[in-house]
């Protein structure tokens, strides 16, 4: 498998994406349960179900999906969904179909994406969304592949994250050696997705050139397309830091 080519303003559109993600989706599912993280999904991302009704809420494609089912009893569940275009859309708009008003206050951490003007219409490539899809599905796999092949893990839940727009888990290389595996849409210093291997400690074991970043080391969407196989690949590249980080 190999990744639609990214658009031309790819740097803005995940800016957009990420917005989303915080003050439409993290929100939405925040005033069920006081999380803010989400799943990749096919096509995109969102919620788990969460709340009485086990609201689901999307974005797959240029849309947003609100699913709901009512009911106790498995033979007379009621399913609901509505589905809202978020291209022309805004934030407020968005919001509001789901239930709630966007708070501008709203907190997933320090490096939380400012709402905006929440009635600002909202400029949105549906490309985007499943661009985004793909890559943190195969980030998951690849690193849910990897550390199968560590014993004693540790690992956390892998979650995506709004704050950093990233998919990513933590895990032990080996006892007293904490590391971070993600994939990352993108952000100031690299623009297009990349994977990444993110010691928790200074040390980096092992090849020079496999550390490629101040934090640890990263492999590029550009990088994983020229390889028949993105998804070895990519499990390659996890497998190779676990190794360094645990010999």
């Amino acid at each position: 498998m190999n990744f639609h080519p990214l658009p031309n303003n790819w740097n803005t559109q995940r800016l957009v994406a990420q917005r989303l993600a915080t003050h439409v989706l993290g929100q939405a599912r925040f005033r069920h349960d006081g999380l803010f993280d989400l799943v990749p999904l096919p096509g995109g991302f969102g919620t788990p179900p969460v709340g009485p009704e086990r609201e689901r809420v999307r974005l797959v494609g240029g849309s947003i999906f609100i699913e709901r089912v009512v009911g106790d009893d498995v033979r007379e569940l009621t399913a609901t969904t509505q589905v809202e275009v978020v291209d022309n859309n805004t934030v407020r708009a968005l919001c509001n179909s789901i239930g709630f008003d966007p708070d501008p206050e709203f907190w997933v951490g320090s490096d939380t994406p400012l709402l905006g003007d929440p009635d600002e219409p909202i400029t949105f490539d549906s490309v985007t969304s499943s661009i985004l899809g793909e890559w943190y599905l195969l980030g998951q796999l690849a690193m849910e592949t990897a550390l199968a092949s560590v014993s004693d893990a540790a690992a956390s839940v892998g979650r995506l994250w709004p704050e950093h727009f990233d998919f990513g888990i933590d895990l032990a290389a080996k006892p007293g050696v904490r590391v971070n595996l993600g994939a990352a849409a993108g952000d100031g210093g690299t623009n297009e997705p990349y994977l990444y291997v993110g010691p928790w400690g200074p040390e980096r074991p092992g090849a020079d050139d496999y550390w490629t970043a101040p934090f640890g080391a990263t492999l590029t969407i550009t990088e994983l397309n020229t390889s028949e196989d993105p998804l070895a690949r990519a499990t390659e590249f996890f497998l190779q830091g676990l190794t360094y980080l645990g010999e």
